[in-house]
């Protein structure tokens, strides 16, 4: 039984740390594209660079499922590049 529990708390946090990572991507991605719009161009790097951070965090940490993406019939908006 403690097995089970401490395998769910463990499943609960991974969707935790999936959503904030996902929340951050949103993030950085929507500054960058308002960074970019402004012609802010040191700033834009910064901001590329923490998004590829970011992205690399989440495939290295096997957070990012792109089957379960395709199977949901759609990829993240972070990922297009387009803010919301």
């Amino acid at each position: 039984m403690a097995f089970d529990t401490l395998e769910q708390s463990a499943d609960e946090m991974d969707d935790d740390r999936t959503r904030e990572l996902v929340s951050l991507a949103r993030l950085v991605t929507y500054a960058r594209n308002s960074a970019k719009d402004l012609n802010v161009e040191f700033s834009t790097y910064c901001l590329d660079l923490a998004l590829g951070a970011l992205l690399e965090e989440m495939t290295k940490g096997a957070v990012w499922d792109v089957e379960a993406a395709d199977r949901e019939d759609h990829a993240p908006s972070f990922i297009s590049g387009t803010s919301h």
